[in-house]
């Protein structure tokens, strides 16, 4: 063992985790091998008695010895940077998680996914690497190392100079039931100004050619300077096909990555049961290349694909990629006898959707909505491009505004140029669908007016919005709101529709969605919105208060006179893409209506979220198509009722209160106001009095910020019957007063019914008579 001499003449933090490998009772000796001066490296070798099965005697069928030898190197940096562990000469190869290393070099286990360093400061010290070593070395010897559950490991091709870089999917894409290849021309920078030179490879492999003439006379340099060129070479993706059985040619057995030759290469090839159609493909590129002079060394990529027994690590699929690069100076490179140079490549995923949404959400191919965007500005670009980067980009954006250099202080999208006067020009969702497609996405900007296309089916259609599943309001336009609300889809074509706006100077997010075919609709929920603001003085006061007085009060903000830093605004954005990603992906969201609002608090960082269900309304239709129309909340026909229930075999009644759409023609119903004491109740009749009714309105008008007002009365008849005589005169008395029509609600036992007037004439030919 290790004594106090030996451990003086280290550095003290090494000696520490010594001392700490020592205290471990598997570990039953150290030996500390000497050094050429106090810079070199100190290998602490420890002797570890593993819990093999009795059954094992002395080592296990995979070659895991009871007692292991394994050297700790430690830099003389440690504990800033962490040892490396090797294992005895002999060990077992065969074995995944072994890190690639040089021909004669001990086999290096790989203990931890990340960084070993990270893993020895996060608390544990030397000993939790220890652990993961003692965890490996276990699972080796019961052959545990590569699992379903955990899923197969990839051959480890670390510190690689060379990289392909290309859509796995893609690449995956193209393997068949049968063995077979595909030639790609791929897109080369070679870099020599390195002690060692390396390649940037872009392999498509959703870009097949011919070997053809053609294809053979593009390749090679395009440009070139001192120490690098640019142009375009050749790659080949191999794969195997079926047994003679018929069923799928499988590699399970887990080999370290040991090719260095294109001899090696063929074996390897042949390993994975595409050994005879990589072969065939080389033979035909010599034929074609006989003659041909090879100026400069042409970096030939082979993607050999494996199929594994179950998935890979991370993955959803069994089939692996191992890439390489054939340096071509000569068609003799490329016979199965040649000893020419294989460089060992790494495969890094292109940009796609594939990726982006597997590292935002985890499976690909989770099922989204399609959607559309209506308005593209500070807010509404920030959330599609939220969206873009988790690979879930809108089908369709619709803005009629063009770019202003002041937009750039918040709009997602970057100029081209600031010395290009025609970015004033461009329009703001045209640049959002350009930076979409540099994610690999094809969203269609159209500089349009949105309500316009709504209004036009062949529109619609056009632009695809009839297509869409779900569409994203982000204008804060009112006119906008009610449109969208009441636009006739197809049968069957109603989208989800949502709407995301900031309100009082930025500091109130609001975001809703609509129910199941559009009941609750947009205009409906914020009506809801505006009835729950009554009840929160703060929240009133924010959204009533705002500075931002280019805007109708309540209904949002806007760019040309909000003041915001970019930071700001997207300190709300965020939990709005969050909300508009939980609609798309179904998460969250059931088939009512609902509407969230966010408070950014007075610190601009905390802010509080809270949501509130909205369930369908209650339709109410006059005879006349076209005509005006009632759309009652749920609150409203539940306090109905229950007043009918309070009064037994007489009429009662109230007032409602909601808003009148002019765009939709219809009344939104919120809330009620309860008789007035002095209102007559009687089985004829219900008089509806006026004490303090007054007061109530007023307080109505303040407490809503004129959002809300009385639209009408309601009562209920014992018989069902229509309006009475009185009920005509009544709607026709008050229509003259008001500037929109005049609603009464009357309730039957068998539903509801509606009397609707308005008065037609100018003031002064007005003298009491109204149309209903």
């Amino acid at each position: 063992m290790v004594n106090t001499e030996d451990l003086l003449a280290l550095p003290v933090a090494i000696a520490r985790a010594v001392r700490s490998l020592d205290k471990h009772p598997q570990v039953v000796g150290i030996d500390i091998a000497s050094r050429a001066d106090v810079e070199s490296s100190v290998d602490v070798t420890l002797q570890i008695r593993l819990e093999l099965p009795s059954r094992f005697r002395g080592e296990s069928p995979s070659g895991v010895r009871r007692v292991e030898a394994v050297k700790f190197s430690f830099p003389v940096s440690y504990p800033l940077y962490a040892p490396r562990p090797s294992l005895r000469d002999d060990f077992d190869r065969s074995h995944p998680h072994l890190q690639p290393n040089a021909s004669g070099a001990p086999p290096e286990p790989c203990l931890v996914f990340g960084s070993p360093r990270e893993l020895i400061q996060s608390g544990g010290g030397i000993l939790a690497l220890l652990q993961q070593l003692l965890d490996w070395l276990d699972r080796a010897a019961m052959l545990e190392l590569n699992d379903p559950d955990h899923g197969w490991e990839f051959v480890r091709r670390d510190h690689l100079n060379d990289l392909i870089v290309g859509d796995a999917s893609k690449i995956r894409g193209l393997v068949k039931r049968t063995s077979g290849a595909a030639w790609h021309r791929t897109w080369v920078l070679a870099q020599f100004g390195q002690t060692d030179p390396y390649y940037r490879i872009s392999f498509k492999g959703d870009e097949q050619v011919k070997m053809v003439e053609e294809t053979l006379a593009s390749l090679g340099p395009r440009t070139e300077k001192d120490e690098e060129w640019t142009g375009f070479s050749l790659g080949l993706s191999v794969w195997p096909g079926k047994n003679p059985d018929g069923t799928a040619v499988v590699s399970d057995q887990y080999l370290p990555e040991t090719v260095r030759s294109v001899q090696e290469l063929y074996e390897r090839a042949q390993l994975y049961g595409c050994g005879k159609i990589l072969a065939a493909r080389m033979k035909r590129l010599r034929a074609l290349l006989d003659g041909y002079v090879i100026k400069t060394a042409l970096p030939v990529t082979v993607i050999l694909i494996a199929r594994r027994p179950f998935n890979l690590v991370g993955q959803t699929s069994p089939l692996e990629i191992s890439p390489y690069v054939i340096e071509l100076q000569s068609v003799d490179d490329l016979k199965p006898t040649s000893d020419a140079v294989v460089r060992l490549a790494g495969h890094r995923d292109s940009i796609s959707t594939d990726v982006l949404r597997r590292t935002s959400h985890g499976d690909p191919s989770d099922s989204w909505l399609s959607w559309s965007m209506l308005g593209c500005g500070s807010l509404g670009s920030k959330i599609a491009m939220h969206l873009a980067r988790s690979g879930r980009a809108p089908m369709t954006v619709i803005d009629n505004d063009i770019m202003d250099p002041h937009n750039y202080a918040r709009h997602s999208c970057l100029p081209y140029s600031v010395d290009l006067d025609s970015m004033f020009y461009s329009s703001k969702a045209g640049e959002f669908a350009h930076d979409a497609s540099k994610l690999a996405q094809e969203t269609v900007g159209f500089r349009i007016d949105a309500n316009t296309v709504l209004r036009t089916e062949k529109l619609r259609r056009k632009l695809k919005l009839e297509k869409s599943k779900a569409l994203l309001n982000t204008t804060a336009s009112s006119v906008l709101r009610e449109t969208l609300s009441f636009t006739g889809w197809s049968k069957g074509k109603a989208p989800r529709v949502m709407e995301a706006c900031l309100m009082g100077d930025s500091d109130i997010g609001y975001f809703s969605v609509s129910g199941q075919g559009c009941n609750p609709n947009s205009s409906d929920l914020m009506t809801e919105f505006y009835h729950h603001m009554r009840r929160d003085d703060a929240l009133r006061s924010k959204v009533m208060g705002q500075s931002a007085d280019e805007i109708v009060i309540g209904q949002g903000c806007s760019s040309l006179s909000m003041i915001a830093s970019d930071a700001r605004l997207s300190t709300l954005t965020a939990p709005l893409a969050t909300l508009t990603g939980n609609v798309l992906s179904g998460k969250s969201v059931n088939e009512i209506g609902q509407f969230n609002i966010g408070r950014l608090h007075a610190d601009g960082i905390s802010q509080r979220w809270e949501s509130h269900s909205v369930e369908p309304y209650t339709v109410v239709k006059g005879s006349a198509n076209n005509a005006v129309y009632t759309r009652l909340a749920r609150r409203v026909t539940t306090e109905i009722d229950a007043e009918i229930k309070r009064k037994p075999g007489s009429e009662t009644g109230g007032v409602l209160v909601g808003r009148f759409s002019a765009i939709g023609n219809v009344f939104q119903v919120v809330d009620t106001i309860a008789a007035p004491p002095d209102s007559k109740f009687s089985a004829a009749e219900f008089v509806l009095g006026i004490e303090g009714l007054s007061d109530q309105l007023e307080q109505l008008s303040k407490s809503s910020g004129n959002t809300l007002y009385a639209l009408g009365t309601w009562h209920n008849h014992l018989a069902s019957t229509g309006p009475s005589t009185t009920d005509f005169s009544t709607a026709a008395k008050l229509a003259i007063g008001q500037l929109f029509p005049v609603l009464m609600i009357i309730r039957t036992p068998t539903g509801y019914r509606q009397l609707v007037t308005e008065a037609v004439g100018l003031s002064s030919d007005l003298d009491g008579g109204a149309n209903a």
